[in-house]
């Protein structure tokens, strides 16, 4: 069981151990010089752009679009720009070590403690436009940007002293005044444990407070006594199966920054061995590789994407040495690498700085064999996912289905949702989030067609959505390839759904998921189905129609429609490309019974 240091404790740790860095200084040059050449050349070119580049502006009038519209890109995207290309100037400076690239290093320090809030507007929570002068809330991103901005202190802080003194004074005053100071007095809601917000921000700050507070050990012992507490409160809170309900995207930066944070308590205090060695952390750590699918994809559903626009291959690996999980390295060296990381829709993580030196120093080359479990279920999750051939899963059918309940962090209405990949590329698929809005985290977020029962493909009956709440859940119950889903508890009272059952045959031998369902309710309604693919639909029959090499057959429902959607926005078209909406549908009284089936052909 994980254990929450005293501040006593925490004391004693800090006067009888040297601080060990989160990573190489510049001045360590034998790291430097030593990188691997494509490595170096990689991380100048980003310098060199990064140089050459205007730096963003953040205006008053796009911050004020999120209180008057609910747009929340329009600042984003230049507020993490901006950070994006100080570590990219700090990493060219620390490969070259030419001083090339201090001065615009020192510019864009300059130019983000100077900004007049680091808070976003969307987590403000504002009652006007703009904030007032004494407003500091640390969000993800106040606190991130604590976290970069000594991290740059760490990498080159003494070659910044030399010439640029009262800069970095103000870098320690403003991380101060506007992020640790407020956490000292302040309670802030993610302090409660309850998602991904409470490690992140706990990472951040206490790594920030390391660095500002290295000769106050007195306040530094007590910050960071202060700030176990939401790590073991969010650790507490994790269901025993190590699942994460926020979604394998967001595990990065809720898991992931969980294991930063205990990095950073163990370099610099040591004694985090509880938290090293728990059985559960460490089923926390395999959530991971047990969720991908195969090669890139990984099963997307609530917030969350199928696959990953920007892998930490290398933290991944770290996380894995630090539990001792074996597949958790093979992941990370068997995983392709990411794509380019595309600033369109902002980014939510500025510390790339930390992501990157990982890349740099752990090895990615482990010799573990990459191995795959035929069937993986989660009993508290309540995710099922099965792979035709689990010794090589890009050459055959992979399926998933989602249970759980409609209360989860990032939630969509898509209890019951099916996916199904096959030669690694997907068929049918949860469409994901699209660009984040004030309406994703409003009252209104349900009205949202990908977020919604529409845009899942559990039966709709009149067209009424599933309940929201903790006790809207549906129950899995996992019989290796076979799967029964009982979907009767996703229903309000209004719906009169007395039940409806999904189950899935999963036939390894001939490639072929077969869903059948049976439903019970009161008087006639009309069963809509909707199935979302990137694939466009060829052959077109009465009751079938052909999706690359797998046919889509139905029985007991009819095929009403094949749409092409042209209602996704930017983001999930990012992610997608084309997309078609297939509809099935029938109208029946009291009692329904159908089968959907998928086959390779």
């Amino acid at each position: 069981m994980p254990e929450v240091m005293s501040a006593e404790e925490i004391l004693r740790r800090l006067n009888e151990k040297e601080r060990v860095c989160d990573f190489p200084r510049a001045s360590e040059r034998t790291f430097w010089e030593h990188l691997p050449e494509d490595k170096k050349s990689a991380l100048l070119k980003l310098a060199e752009t990064a140089q050459t580049s205007e730096i963003p502006c953040l205006k008053a009038k796009d911050y004020m679009k999120y209180f008057r519209e609910g747009n929340r890109i329009d600042f984003e995207t230049p507020y993490f720009r901006r950070r994006h290309q100080l570590t990219d100037l700090v990493l060219g400076e620390c490969v070259e070590y030419k001083g090339r690239f201090l001065d615009d290093v020192a510019e864009m320090l300059w130019q983000i403690v100077s900004e007049p809030v680091w808070c976003l507007p969307a987590h403000q929570h504002l009652t006007e436009a703009l904030p007032g002068p004494e407003e500091w809330v640390v969000d993800l991103f106040a606190a991130e940007t604590a976290k970069v901005l000594t991290d740059v202190l760490q990498l080159l802080g003494p070659e910044l002293e030399k010439e640029y003194c009262a800069l970095v004074r103000r870098i320690r005053f403003e991380v101060t005044r506007r992020v640790l100071e407020v956490c000292e007095k302040e309670i802030f809601w993610w302090y409660e444990g309850k998602n991904n917000w409470s490690v992140w921000c706990c990472y951040s700050v206490n790594s920030a407070a390391i660095e500002v507070w290295q000769d106050d050990k007195e306040r530094l012992a007590a910050f960071l006594a202060k700030y176990m507490i939401p790590m073991k409160s969010f650790t507490d809170r994790y269901p025993e199966d190590g699942g994460c309900n926020e979604g394998p995207c967001y595990w990065v930066v809720a898991v992931g920054m969980l294991m930063n944070g205990i990095d950073v308590l163990q370099r610099r205090l040591g004694g985090m061995e509880s938290w090293l060695e728990d059985p559960k952390i460490r089923r926390m750590v395999e959530f991971i590789p047990r969720m991908n699918l195969s090669g890139k994809w990984f099963m997307g559903f609530s917030d969350a994407e199928s696959c990953f626009l920007k892998l930490p291959r290398g933290c991944f690996a770290k996380y894995g040495r630090m539990v001792n999980c074996p597949q958790m390295i093979a992941a990370a060296v068997a995983l392709p690498e990411p794509d380019q990381k595309d600033f369109r829709f902002g980014n939510r993580n500025t510390g790339s700085i930390f992501d990157t030196i990982a890349d740099l120093t752990e090895d990615l080359s482990s010799s573990v064999p990459r191995v795959y479990n035929a069937v993986d279920f989660w009993p508290d999750l309540q995710i099922w996912i099965a792979r035709q051939f689990p010794e090589n899963p890009e050459n055959g059918m992979v399926c998933c289905l989602k249970g759980g309940h409609n209360k989860q962090s990032h939630n969509h209405m898509d209890l019951g949702h099916f996916s199904l990949f096959n030669k690694n590329c997907p068929v049918i698929i949860d469409v994901g989030r699209g660009i984040y809005s004030r309406t994703c985290f409003s009252g209104q977020r349900y009205t949202l067609w990908n977020l919604n029962a529409t845009g899942h493909n559990g039966a709709r009956f009149d067209d009424m959505p599933q309940g929201l709440g903790l006790e809207y859940a549906v129950k899995l119950d996992c019989q290796g390839d076979t799967l029964v889903c009982d979907l009767t508890g996703a229903f309000m009272p209004e719906n009169k759904v007395s039940s409806y059952i999904r189950k899935i045959e999963f036939d390894r031998t001939d490639g072929a998921a077969e869903l059948m369902e049976e439903a019970r309710f009161e008087g006639e309604k009309e069963i809509c189905i909707s199935f979302y693919t990137p694939v466009e639909p060829g052959e077109i029959g009465t009751n079938s129609l052909l999706l690359n090499d797998i046919k889509l057959s139905c029985e007991g429902i009819d095929l009403a429609s094949v749409v092409k959607v042209d209602w996704a926005d930017q983001k999930i078209n990012s992610v997608w490309g084309d997309l078609w909406q297939i509809n099935l549908s029938c109208r029946r009284e009291n009692y329904a019974a159908w089968k959907i089936k998928f086959t390779q052909i």
